[in-house]
């Protein structure tokens, strides 16, 4: 049990030198506008989004970045969404609203609206973002910064994540954490191996013919989780794939209450591990290093044992990383909750895995899952 003990703090002290060394490459990008202005074709589809749309596209509209068309699928909506982002668009000529065609048989509600954008759409660049963010004004210019300096394929960001109710509070920073904790970021780019991925589909920027070549969502119709599976794919095709901390620049609350926590995270979670290996990898590495020492710690305490002191330091490393990470990406409120945290992410990701097939509602329409 000693060596076991000592095994965990090592593993450990390497993880918060991980995250050390995350924090310096996934950073934000340069705020310097790029040297040319290329066509941006900004995409946002649209479902019952009447409560959001209006403060979206608005927050688009302020892009120090001018150079764009801003199309907005209104994909069916059941709500005021078309009529909204109508009286937006009779404002500025910038913005075009798209009637969605009825979803096909064996498409997510997403990729179909996307992939219905990309087929109108006449930018040198596509740029997919959901309707429930909100921009700052220096975002596009920074990625298009970055993407051009870069000569990536595909940039994504992840967004600080707009937290309203407990559950939202416990698991949605866990995104940032799982990242930077798990991942070595620098791989994302300097491996051409498609298992060093991450993006998020709330922020996809693909130069238009990198987009083209990996077949676009059609070649994810049925995915959840476009964002991660179209990265995939363009490392797979040999291209390169850039990630940058969106904190300063992008906000999203992503669900809201623990309902559509549970709901949203379920129905995709599984797809993004891709492996019943992975996932049981995951359990095991979230368990043993995060879980654990708190089990061991009481254990310790009740049978007066040699290892509570190595359980004290691993408590301490863990807290550790929490609080470096939440420094950077706030929801400072809840780093006493990492133990609850890490038990909610481990039961979402068991639970993806027993919902798997099962028929699933989301935003008044079913579907089974991959």
């Amino acid at each position: 049990m000693l060596y076991y003990q000592i095994g965990i703090t090592l593993s450990l002290v390497a993880f918060v030198g991980l995250v050390l060394r995350n924090l310096r490459v996934y950073c934000k990008p340069s705020s310097q506008m790029p040297q040319e202005s290329p066509f941006i074709s900004i995409c946002i589809p649209a479902r019952n989004e009447e409560a959001n749309i209006k403060q979206c596209v608005q927050s688009i509209l302020a892009q120090v970045y001018t150079n764009f068309e801003l199309l907005v699928m209104d994909d069916c909506s059941e709500d005021a969404t078309a009529d909204i982002v109508r009286a937006l668009a009779a404002r500025d000529g910038r913005i075009r609203l798209l009637k969605g065609r009825p979803i096909e048989l064996g498409w997510a509600g997403k990729c179909h609206a996307c992939s219905q954008l990309a087929g109108v759409a006449q930018g040198e660049y596509l740029l997919f973002m959901d309707a429930d963010t909100r921009a700052e004004p220096a975002l596009v210019g920074s990625a298009m910064a970055l993407i051009e300096q870069t000569k990536a394929d595909m940039v994504s960001a992840f967004p600080y994540q707009v937290t309203g109710t407990f559950w939202e509070r416990v698991v949605l920073p866990m995104l940032q954490f799982l990242i930077t904790t798990l991942l070595p970021i620098h791989l994302v780019w300097e491996s051409p191996s498609p298992a060093f991925c991450a993006a998020c589909g709330q922020f996809e920027l693909f130069r238009k013919e990198s987009y083209e070549r990996i077949g676009g969502h059609a070649g994810v119709r049925a995915s959840f989780h476009d964002g991660l599976l179209l990265a995939r794919k363009v490392k797979a095709s040999g291209g390169t794939l850039r990630l940058f901390d969106a904190t300063e620049l992008l906000r999203c609350r992503m669900y809201e209450g623990g309902r559509a926590v549970w709901n949203g995270f379920t129905r995709n979670a599984y797809e993004g591990l891709g492996s019943f290996g992975v996932l049981l990898g995951m359990t095991w590495a979230l368990g043993s290093l995060f879980l654990a020492p708190y089990i061991f710690f009481m254990l310790g305490l009740w049978t007066h044992s040699g290892w509570t002191a190595l359980c004290v330091l691993q408590i301490l490393l863990m807290l550790a990383i929490r609080v470096i990470q939440a420094r950077r990406f706030g929801h400072t409120a809840t780093i006493p909750l990492l133990p609850l945290a890490i038990a909610a992410l481990i039961v979402i990701q068991w639970g993806s895995l027993f919902r798997k097939g099962q028929l699933q509602s989301w935003k008044g329409r079913s579907y089974r899952p991959l």
